[in-house]
């Protein structure tokens, strides 16, 4: 689909303006200027507004494209993307906490602004890289990428679950001084653990998509976490409440906070949270839940 066939909803306009707003306020409090207002109290939840404000744009962007979107007529996988999408993250905290991968700097003291804020931060994340795979898609970005066709046989299904498992169970109880160097085994386990069930049970796949020939959906997807990775960590930047990384390697050659290694992170994570949904989405309903 090509040009803008529908109008730009007024939600979307409400978002560039929240986002210029506090882009500037960024601004305003990396350059001192105005040094008697409280920037630092406004760019301490800097990068969810941001996000938010991100998620409002491209929707909108969507709906000028297609006459559809998430906001307009998806309304509940919305707020499934955000449920589970906090979920998800949680267990990666989980992860941080035995195998530290970053940690957060100028929290809120107190314990229920906190939650809150990770709540509020935590759920842009799943409909932030959907969304951007969507908006991608409108495009026909990448959308004729072939490769042969081949078969999955049970055997090869068996050991993808079984490699995933050793990658998602393993990293934690490696001896400490190794679990730093371990992340990408975790960002691809729950794939390889959790993609064949998706195939087996008829879910969304991008198993089916490789089976069919059909890379597109995947390098989308790979896409969208590259460009959500880059935007996460510039508006993390310059925030005051924000997050460093701690793994051990990599740390000379960063882009922004983040270690230039990690960054590669973001690509396979995109996928990993497309299986992950799928996979509890095709335990309650068979209906599709997402465009993308």
């Amino acid at each position: 689909m090509n040009g803008f066939r529908h109008r730009f909803p007024q939600y979307g306009t409400i978002g560039l303006a929240i986002l210029l707003l506090m882009e500037t306020a960024v601004f305003c409090a990396q350059t001192d200027a105005l040094p008697n207002l409280p920037w630092w109290l406004i760019t301490s939840c800097a990068t969810p507004v941001c996000w938010w404000a991100y998620i409002l744009i491209v929707d909108a962007g969507i709906y000028r494209r297609r006459g559809t979107s998430l906001l307009t007529d998806r309304r509940a996988s919305l707020v499934v993307q955000c449920i589970l999408s906090v979920a998800f993250w949680c267990l990666f905290e989980a992860y941080n906490r035995v195998m530290p991968g970053w940690r957060y700097l100028n929290l809120p003291s107190d314990l229920s602004l906190r939650l809150l804020g990770y709540a509020i931060s935590f759920a842009t994340i799943m409909p932030g890289l959907f969304l951007t795979c969507e908006l991608l898609q409108s495009y026909e970005f990448l959308a004729f990428a072939r490769l042969p066709r081949f078969r999955w046989g049970r055997g090869l299904l068996i050991a993808s679950v079984a490699i995933g498992v050793i990658f998602v169970i393993a990293p934690p109880f490696m001896p400490k001084h190794v679990r730093g160097y371990l992340w990408a085994f975790v960002w691809l386990g729950w794939f390889l653990l959790l993609e064949p069930f998706n195939y087996w049970r008829g879910a969304q796949s991008i198993y089916r998509d490789w089976e069919h020939g059909d890379w597109s959906r995947t390098l989308q997807l790979l896409a969208a976490g590259a460009i959500c990775g880059f935007l996460w960590e510039f508006w993390n930047m310059w925030a005051y409440t924000k997050w460093v990384y701690v793994f051990p390697h990599g740390q000379s050659v960063k882009y922004f906070e983040m270690p230039l290694v990690g960054f590669l992170g973001f690509l396979p994570f995109a996928l990993e949270y497309f299986v992950m949904f799928h996979f509890i989405a095709s335990s309650f309903t068979r209906h599709d839940t997402l465009e993308i």
